[in-house]
């Protein structure tokens, strides 16, 4: 019996061509339709948190306690524990790159103009990124301020003599001075970033302000943030077994204003996906119902030639889902070929607080692909319902008969 449903199906489908064909398509464009717009969402939620990423890294380490770099009972990385903690992190596989940075702050100026600042050395400076000018290397006695600082100090790209005093005070309580060149601006969306920051190399700091070999933390970069807490219940329990006093923080932890950011994002992409589903569902039910209701006849021919109602409503059943099957199949490999033609094309775009292009690609796995076609098929259902309950409800003759009224 069922492989005779199946076979009907099949034979009412193609018998129906050019009709079918049509359903086909339509729940085809309607699968990779949901299907891209989930995978946009993905796409731009990881987008968002790049910026954040870029600057404080998947993971931070440091000393428990106060982190001041230039206050007297502050807790800094000392040379030692920044080696132990370079070896064994460099033993994950998860870890792409490590990154020792050392925090300060006070005063930077020019012969004209001079404002405070907060700055932030690190080993390798030039992977923070650049809006423009050149970026500092590791070697380099030059600072990259934030764009707005930039112009406070009337900075000018095109002036071969770029350079600020910065003032500051050491761990001793002294004051230090140095002067530095000025290699460009980075300018990360940020008000209040961009009006104080420098970013400089934590060699040059060390050397120029006479400190020893330090850093408030380390910054630890990973291949794939779904492997985040994993890596971090990891360094933690190498912390507690080895009695380490040093703690961790992820990147959502020290950026709290992400939570905020994708609570509103999702806010609107949820309006944004209940009103396609809205669409599509309408869509869907009615052109599937109307292309069934059109064959009602036959329906009522084949329970006149001695097919069961119940067998009747089975077909409906299996013809739709048939239908749906196809289409849902075309509609993925629609979805996976617009993948394609986007990447081919090298559509970018900088993320906020991000200084590097982000290639447009629609993320699409097998979660949203069985939640988002689960949708498609469920809606391919209900589509029969009207035609399961004429048939039910009438005569074969009143089948044949039947004009809609």
């Amino acid at each position: 019996m069922k492989m005779f449903l199946i076979k009907s199906a099949w034979d009412n489908i193609t018998f129906n061509k050019k009709r079918n064909t049509f359903s086909i398509l339509l729940i085809a464009i309607a699968s990779a339709s949901i299907l891209l717009f989930q995978g946009y969402v993905e796409y731009s939620k990881q987008g968002m948190a790049l910026g954040f990423i870029q600057k404080s890294g998947n993971i931070q380490i440091r000393v428990k306690g106060p982190h001041d770099t230039f206050q007297k009972d502050a807790n800094l990385l000392t040379a030692k524990d920044i080696l132990q903690l370079r070896e064994f992190c460099a033993q994950l596989p998860e870890i792409t790159d490590i990154d020792a940075v050392l925090e300060f702050n006070g005063i930077i100026g020019t012969e004209k103009n001079s404002s405070i600042f907060w700055g932030a050395a690190y080993d390798k400076p030039h992977a923070v990124g650049i809006t423009a000018g050149t970026p500092v290397f590791a070697d380099d006695r030059a600072v990259v301020l934030g764009e707005l600082l930039f112009e406070e100090l009337e900075m000018d790209l095109d002036n071969t003599e770029n350079f600020v005093n910065i003032m500051t005070t050491t761990i001793t309580g002294d004051i230090a001075t140095a002067s530095f060149d000025v290699n460009g601006y980075l300018a990360t969306g940020n008000f209040q970033t961009d009006s104080g920051l420098v970013i400089t190399s934590r060699k040059a700091v060390l050397d120029l302000f006479e400190l020893e070999d330090s850093a408030n933390y380390l910054r630890l970069f990973l291949k794939n943030d779904k492997d985040l807490e994993k890596v971090e219940k990891g360094i933690q329990e190498f912390f507690i077994k080895h009695n380490l006093n040093f703690e961790t923080a992820n990147w959502k932890q020290l950026n709290p204003e992400w939570e905020k950011i994708t609570g509103l994002n999702t806010v609107q992409f949820s309006v944004v996906s209940v009103i396609l589903c809205v669409l599509i569902f309408v869509s869907l039910t009615q052109s599937l119902s109307a292309s069934f209701m059109e064959r009602i006849g036959e329906f009522g021919t084949m329970e006149a030639i001695g097919l069961k109602k119940s067998s009747v409503i089975l077909l409906l059943l299996v013809e739709s889902c048939m239908l749906s099957l196809f289409g849902i199949a075309l509609g993925v490999l629609l979805s996976q070929f617009g993948n394609v033609i986007t990447t081919a094309l090298k559509i970018e775009w900088v993320p906020p607080g991000y200084t590097k292009a982000y290639a447009l690609n629609f993320y699409i796995d097998l979660t949203a692909i069985v939640i988002t076609q689960s949708f498609i098929f469920i809606t391919c259902l209900i589509a029969v319902v009207y035609p399961i309950y004429t048939v039910k409800k009438y005569s074969s003759m009143n089948l044949i008969n039947y004009n809609g009224a």
